[in-house]
């Protein structure tokens, strides 16, 4: 096991007000699964999912986020990352590439502030230092790579990872730039 030293600067520092709670409960949906083979699956999955959202036109997105900012018959309120991300007042995005631009920004950034709400004091399997190489921290990449580094066989499982994991993989497809091999861009 090797030990993660908390990240200096937390996310949520900088982080606008009404993003928090979407934040907050991407942690716990992640922290819920018992180990992080299922945390892995959850945390890809969920990406995956923003990235599909971040894809979508901004008229679309925007479409979404109103239908899930109505309350339903529960009474609940949107839970989408739109509903509670800032503002942006920028030119109006209605193509998906700038859509692909906006996920690989933010997605270092979402998974920073997963990995801090889970608060976890080491680092002790392939799929947790693969996720954690995906964060905004250096002290989560150093925490990964020390990890990896201590032993030949855990770089080995996580470049195995890497290399096997469909969900994983899919993720690296889209944040990987077409002109880079995603075989040799994380590994």
């Amino acid at each position: 096991m090797t030990k993660i030293t908390p990240p200096s600067r937390s996310v949520f520092d900088t982080s606008p007000e009404n993003l928090r709670p979407f934040l907050e409960g991407l942690a716990a949906r992640v922290a819920a699964g018992s180990n992080w083979m299922v945390r892995k699956k959850t945390l890809c999955d969920l990406l995956l999912g923003l990235d599909a959202f971040f894809a979508l036109p901004e008229s679309e997105r925007l479409a979404l986020v109103d239908r899930a900012a109505a309350p339903d018959d529960t009474g609940a309120e949107g839970d989408t990352p739109a509903a509670n991300a800032p503002e942006d007042d920028g030119p109006e995005d209605d193509g998906p590439e700038d859509g692909g631009a906006d996920f690989r920004e933010v997605l270092p950034i979402y998974v920073g502030a997963i990995l801090e709400q889970l608060a976890e004091k080491s680092i002790s399997s392939p799929e947790q230092a693969m996720i954690y190489m995906l964060s905004i921290h250096p002290e989560h990449h150093g925490a990964a790579e020390a990890w990896m580094l201590a032993n030949p066989r855990h770089g080995k499982a996580v470049r195995k990872l890497i290399r096997t994991d469909r969900r994983y993989r899919q993720l690296m497809e889209r944040l990987t730039p077409d002109d880079l091999d995603p075989d040799t861009a994380i590994a």
